[in-house]
């Protein structure tokens, strides 16, 4: 009998957590309702990561790119988003790296549900040279995902149309 009600106020103490976690938060004002067009023009996004950082700062770079992919979604849009890194913005995989197997870590889940959803990751050439970074220092890395330069690449997508966004 006692293993039963414990049984059950561990379910119940578990439920009212999800539910609780789950409740959205009210700010005091309705969100704001937009147009089918209002993002026309902003699906193609290129974020230029550059800065050393840590775990949690680079959270947060994947928190606005997550939030952007969110925004164009609820009108319809859908975002094709690419993330070139080079200098110490090579950080953000090898901080997801170093913290992968810890049973905190958020970044390396972070990085892999913005690939899921489509999100692109780019490695510059140059900085791993001059750096002597070997590709297996770097979280889900591939070669595929290397390009010559990273500011070029930048360049190149603002003039194929792509927006820059620089957290």
């Amino acid at each position: 009998m006692l293993k039963s009600v414990l049984s059950l106020s561990a379910a119940l103490f578990l439920s009212l957590s999800i539910a609780y976690a789950e409740e959205p938060f009210d700010p005091g004002v309705p969100a704001p309702k937009v147009s089918a067009d209002y993002y026309n023009g902003a699906e193609k996004v290129v974020v230029h990561v550059s800065e050393a950082g840590d775990e949690k700062k680079y959270l947060g770079i994947a928190a606005n790119i997550n939030n952007y992919i969110k925004a164009l979604d609820s009108t319809g849009k859908k975002t094709e988003a690419i993330v070139v890194m080079n200098g110490d913005g090579l950080g953000m995989l090898k901080v997801a790296k170093d913290v992968e197997m810890e049973n905190e870590a958020k970044l390396p889940q972070r990085i892999a549900d913005l690939k899921a959803k489509g999100v692109k990751f780019q490695i510059c050439y140059n900085t791993l040279t001059g750096r002597k970074i070997k590709m297996d220092e770097l979280y889900d890395a591939k070669a595929e995902d290397v390009i010559p330069s990273g500011v070029a690449e930048v360049g190149r997508l603002e003039a194929q149309g792509y927006r820059l966004l620089k957290p």
